[in-house]
């Protein structure tokens, strides 16, 4: 139902992006041929006029690149969730059908489309944030309870003491960019790697052995379809995630730091305020 919804949504928002065009050809076609008076009150309503005709601009260009996204991000999400979809149909053609493949390739479906509709909310003027107090602790188990299977197939070692640590965020945004977090480390640890997770008073640290980020790739991770070399070359990256992520963890007032070196791995830090931490 969330899927036909946000459909329904963007038909709606072509709709309006086509009707801005009409006013902007059809109404104003061209500001050079307001006739010149020496009216005070006539050259008060051209301003008028010209001021709303710069507003009309901008609003059209702002949803030309918003509508541009948006077909981008479909486009790319339609062909990323074609791979698991072969891979379920893969794995019925054959005689004997493993289960596990198939909660695995469930899985990712589930995340891809858990992806998109944050995506779709994000983008909502309506994204309601509910702060509360609550555990880190708590969360990360939620998390790793959830990947615990990703874990077990790739034999990666956890490091993770909880702790009691209480902080002031949105539990189901803030749940979604670390889950983004430790997917990504997963995803690039090699099979037998380690994951490391430690919890401050302020901040949570994600740290991996796997392959690293290039350091000309850094600059640019958090920007929307970026997959840099790594992405590229495992062809598992679809360039959104980071970006979600930090988009999420801007809006919540909380920090993200990466630091990477090439083959030997990556840590994460997202930092809370220490205005709203809380300690017990």
């Amino acid at each position: 139902m969330a899927i036909i919804v946000s459909v329904f949504d963007f038909n709606n928002y072509k709709r309006s992006f086509s009707a801005l065009h009409f006013l902007k050809d059809n109404l104003i076609n061209d500001l050079d041929k307001l006739p010149i008076s020496l009216d005070i009150r006539v050259q008060y309503y051209q301003k008028i006029i010209t001021r709303l005709f710069n507003e009309l601009e901008k609003t059209i260009e702002e949803n030309r690149k918003k509508q541009t996204q948006l077909v981008d991000y479909y486009s790319m999400w339609v062909h990323q969730i074609k791979t698991p979809i072969a891979a379920i149909h893969f794995i019925l053609d054959n005689s004997e059908h493993d289960n596990y493949m198939l909660e695995q390739e469930l899985f990712k479906i589930e995340c891809y489309v858990e992806m998109v509709l944050t995506y779709i909310r994000l983008g909502s003027e309506n994204t309601d944030y509910v702060f509360e107090k609550i555990e880190l602790s708590e969360i990360t188990r939620e998390i790793l309870k959830k990947y615990a299977s990703l874990f077990i197939n790739k034999k990666l070692t956890l490091n993770f003491v909880p702790q009691e640590t209480f902080v002031i965020t949105d539990k189901k945004w803030f749940s979604f960019a670390l889950e983004q977090i430790i997917s990504n480390a997963i995803k690039y640890t090699s099979r037998g790697g380690t994951v490391k997770i430690t919890l401050e008073e302020n901040k949570i640290t994600i740290t991996d052995n796997g392959i690293g980020i290039k350091e000309e790739d850094l600059p640019r991770i958090f920007e929307q379809g970026f997959t840099g070399f790594n992405g590229r070359y495992e062809k598992k990256s679809s360039g959104i995630g980071l970006y979600l992520c930090k988009k999420i963890l801007d809006n919540l007032e909380h920090t993200i730091k990466i630091t990477s070196t090439t083959g030997i791995g990556t840590t994460v830090e997202i930092g809370f305020s220490q205005n709203y931490n809380y300690r017990e």
